[in-house]
């Protein structure tokens, strides 16, 4: 398992404002939800811990059920220091020994998921992890107002967040720290204080903590330039229809989400059309095949749930660097109505693909009796999907 903490306690005083700077808007939408968006998206990130203080609760729940951040699983108290909120959200995680867990600034918006990646694999190869990038400026030691001396940069990083260590290691720094009396600033050097080393993930020069409003204008600047040059970008249209079942004890399953008391749809699958749909417009905007190919093989070993077929092509997705940008889905059907469903459906949709709900649409219509569907004989679904270079390349 591999946890990500998200540190979101501060006060904010060097920003110059009375709220958590966290919570100040960045292209339109709140800093932090920047941070728990790739958190979110990252498929090596199994769990996330908010650690907040408790004014800020209600915030962080409102931000996770509009956009959908279902791996957020706790919302912790902060301490009096960061080391103190850490050590909080450290302790409210069931973990095994080797498990992975990350900790992240939620005033660092800018991270990419290659980084958090990276972090993850160093840290289950080296125990310890942090993300950082050399020095480019030359550095003097002030007495006063004056030089005292100029530090040799050779060799010097700027360490930024995330910073992964495994868990059963971080718990021992963390005693060592409380035993000793330790304080640090940045997390893995309180591993550094047990001797053991950390290894250097380097990051982009772009993942900057966000501190002073200059801070806050430059990460809008480099948001805005990331969407500019995203240089590729696809369009993806499928297509699936089937028959209601002649069984009654046969499940309505629609985007992963079991209609209750709704006769299913004949398949040799479990017949969610949204998914198969879905599963082919994917594949279309990529250049591979159609759903059969790749699902009849599975059937023939007993995979039956569509879930797991769209695992392959999402798979290929990641290979060929890409992403989803958002959905659109068409449904033609005179029943069921799904009106009081569309929300379950697409949190249940949020939660397969690891989108934000933002970025998936469903639209309804019964036809008018004008096609089988429309004469309540089955259901067809039409799903658009738009892919975008993953921000990693």
């Amino acid at each position: 398992m591999n946890f990500a903490i998200i540190v979101a306690a501060g006060k904010g005083r060097r920003m110059g404002k009375n709220a958590n700077k966290v919570f100040l808007p960045l292209m339109s939408r709140p800093m932090i939800w920047h941070v728990l968006d790739i958190f979110h998206s990252c498929g090596k990130i199994d769990e996330i811990i908010v650690v907040a203080q408790k004014s800020d609760f209600e915030k962080i729940r409102g931000i996770k059920s509009e956009y959908g951040f279902d791996k957020i699983k706790k919302i912790v108290a902060g301490g009096e220091e960061r080391q103190d909120s850490v050590y909080n959200g450290l302790m409210s995680i069931k973990a095994k020994e080797d498990d992975i867990v990350l900790v992240h600034n939620g005033s660092n918006p800018l991270v990419l998921e290659n980084e958090i990646d990276e972090c993850i694999n160093a840290a289950i190869k080296f125990d310890a992890a942090v993300a950082g990038f050399p020095l480019k400026d030359t550095i003097k030691k002030a007495s006063g107002d004056f030089v005292e001396k100029t530090v040799d940069r050779k060799d010097i990083f700027q360490v930024q967040t995330p910073q992964a260590v495994k868990y059963g290691l971080f718990a021992e720094a963390f005693k060592n720290a409380k035993k000793k009396k330790l304080k640090a600033t940045d997390d893995v050097s309180l591993v550094e204080a047990l001797g053991r080393k950390v290894k250097i993930v380097r990051c982009s020069y772009e993942n900057i903590k966000v501190t002073t409003q200059d801070d806050l204008r430059i990460a809008e600047g480099i948001l805005m330039s990331r969407n500019k040059t995203n240089k590729d970008s696809k369009i993806g249209f499928g297509h699936d229809s089937h028959r209601f079942s002649a069984s009654r004890s046969r499940k309505l399953v629609l985007g992963g989400y079991i209609m209750p008391n709704e006769t299913g749809l004949e398949a040799n699958s479990d017949g969610d059309l949204i998914l198969h749909a879905l599963f082919n417009a994917i594949s279309s905007a990529i250049g591979m095949k159609s759903l059969g190919h790749y699902a009849d093989p599975m059937l023939e070993k007993g995979v039956t749930d569509s879930k797991e077929y769209l695992q392959v092509i999402l798979k290929k997705l990641n290979e060929k660097n890409m992403g989803i940008n958002n959905i659109s889905i068409s449904i033609e059907a005179k029943r069921p109505r799904l009106d009081d469903s569309t929300d379950k459906i697409i949190q249940s949709l949020s939660k397969i693909l690891a989108i934000s709900k933002e970025r998936i649409g469903i639209t309804c219509t019964s036809g008018e009796g004008l096609t089988p569907f429309g004469r309540g004989e089955g259901m067809q679904c039409f799903a658009v999907v738009s892919l975008c270079s993953s921000p990693n390349q």
